[in-house]
C-alpha cells in the first residue's frame, strides 16, 4: 500500500532492478564481447560475430555465450575464443569419431580418368584448386568468381561458397610457384638431354618484343612432354641478346644438356646459336652431342612459308587483284548484299571471304580458294558495279 501511495518509490525500486538486472547481465556477457561493444543498451539483440574459418560448418557458438562452441556430432562444448583462434577446433575433428563416420558415410571411392581412385565427395579444397584452375585455363577474369552467374551455379549445383578474387590471385600465384617447382624437378631429374625451340614476338600495340622458349623431352612414360619455360622481354633482335637471354632461362631451370635448338632461318638466330653453343660448351663437357654438329635446327615451317610466298610473289599482281576484290566487298554491309545477290552458289556466310594476312601463306591459299567459289558473283560485279572495276 505504501509503494502504491508513494509513485517515486515505485520508480525509484524499478530504476533500482533494472541496474541490478543490467549490471548482472553485462558481468556475464561481458567476457564474450570485443572491446569497443555497448554494453548499457540491454534492448540491443546480441551481434553475431562473422566467421572466415571452415570448422564453422561443423560448430555452433552458445547462445549468448560466444567462447563456447558445440561439436554438431558428438555434441560437446570446446572453447572459441576469438583471441585464441581454432586450432583446438580443427584438431578435435580429427578425432572426433561421429565426425569420422558421418565423413565415411557421406564418401565413395569412384575411378577417375587416371585410372585411379580417389573421394567421389568433392571436398571444398578441391573445389577451391578447381575454380582457380578454370581461371587460368580459361582465361577468365578474376572478377568472375564474384559474378552473378558463377554464385548461382554454386547454389543451383549445391557446391561449396565460391572464394573471393583476392583469395583467387593468392592461390593462384602459389600453384604457380608450386607447378614451377615441380616442373623444374620434372626437367633436371637425371640430368636429362632435353630440345628446345624458341620464336620472338612483337606486339602490334606497343611495339615491345618478347622471346618465348619452350623445352621438349621425353619422360620415363616415353611420352612427349613439353612446356614454356621462358616469357622474356627482350630490347633487340640481336644474336648477343638471344643468346644472353637462353643462357639465362637455361640455368634459371637448372638445364644443362641440350640436345637441338631450333629456330627460324634468319641470320640473328644463326649468330645467337654460334655464341651460345662457344658459352654452353664452357660450362660443361657432355652439354651438346657431337660436339654441337646438330644442335642448330632450322625451322622447316618457316622454310615452306619463306618458299611459298616466293612462289607466289611471281603471281603477287593476281593474288593482289583478289585481295582488293574481297576487300571490296567486305568494305561495307551494302556491298556484301549486293555481291550476295549476285551469288548462285549458295547463301553466303559468315566466313565465306575471307581476308588473307600477307605474311602467313596459308590465309591466302584460304583466301584463294573461297574466293574461286564466288567466281561468277565477281564477273557480275565487274559489269555492274562501276566502283568495283575503279
Amino acid at each position: 500500500m505504501d509503494s502504491s501511495a508513494n509513485p517515486n518509490n515505485t520508480q525509484d525500486n524499478m530504476e533500482g532492478n533494472e541496474d541490478e538486472g543490467m549490471s548482472t547481465r553485462s558481468a556475464n556477457n561481458n567476457k564474450g564481447k570485443r572491446k569497443g561493444d555497448d554494453n548499457g543498451d540491454s534492448a540491443k539483440s546480441h551481434k553475431k560475430l562473422q566467421t572466415r574459418s571452415w570448422v564453422w560448418d561443423h560448430y555452433t557458438r552458445k547462445d549468448g555465450d560466444d567462447n563456447q562452441c558445440k561439436c554438431h556430432y558428438c555434441k560437446r562444448f570446446f572453447a572459441c575464443s576469438t583471441k585464441s583462434g581454432t586450432s583446438n577446433l580443427k584438431k578435435h575433428l580429427d578425432c572426433c569419431k561421429q565426425y569420422l563416420a558421418w565423413k565415411g558415410r557421406n564418401s565413395q571411392n569412384v575411378i577417375n580418368q587416371e585410372g585411379k581412385l580417389q573421394d567421389g565427395k568433392v571436398s571444398e579444397e578441391v573445389f577451391r584448386e578447381a575454380t582457380n584452375e578454370m581461371l587460368v585455363l580459361a582465361q577468365l577474369p578474376l572478377s568472375f568468381v564474384e559474378s552473378v552467374a558463377w554464385k548461382h551455379l554454386c547454389s543451383k549445383a549445391n557446391l561449396y561458397k565460391p572464394h573471393s578474387r583476392r583469395t583467387a590471385t593468392r592461390d593462384i600465384l602459389l600453384m604457380n610457384m608450386a607447378r614451377k617447382a615441380s616442373l623444374k624437378d620434372l626437367v633436371s631429374a637425371n640430368k636429362r638431354r632435353v630440345s628446345l625451340t624458341t620464336d620472338i614476338w612483337t606486339a602490334q600495340a606497343t611495339g615491345a618484343s618478347y622471346m618465348v622458349i619452350t623445352v621438349h623431352f621425353i619422360d620415363e612414360y616415353w611420352r612427349l612432354r613439353k612446356f614454356n619455360i621462358g616469357f622474356k622481354y627482350i630490347t633487340d633482335h640481336k644474336g648477343a641478346t638471344i643468346s644472353r637471354v637462353l643462357l639465362e632461362c637455361l640455368t634459371e631451370w637448372g638445364i644443362e644438356r641440350i640436345f637441338t635448338i631450333t629456330v627460324d632461318n634468319a641470320t640473328a638466330n644463326t649468330s645467337a646459336l654460334r655464341k651460345f653453343q662457344r658459352a654452353l660448351q664452357s660450362q660443361r663437357a657432355d652439354s651438346l652431342v657431337l660436339n654441337g654438329e646438330f644442335m642448330h635446327m632450322r625451322c622447316a615451317a618457316h622454310i615452306i612459308n619463306l618458299i611459298v610466298k616466293e612462289g607466289l610473289h611471281k603471281l603477287g599482281d593476281h593474288v593482289e587483284a583478289i585481295r582488293n576484290g574481297v576487300l571490296y566487298v567486305r568494305s561495307s554491309t551494302s556491298r556484301c548484299d549486293s555481291f550476295e545477290q549476285k551469288v548462285v552458289t549458295g547463301k553466303m556466310t559468315r566466313g565465306s571471304l575471307p581476308l588473307d594476312v600477307k605474311t602467313r601463306w596459308n590465309s591466302t591459299y584460304l583466301m584463294l580458294t573461297k574466293a574461286i567459289k564466288f567466281k561468277m558473283a565477281f564477273d557480275k560485279m565487274e559489269v555492274e558495279d562501276k566502283l568495283y572495276n575503279d
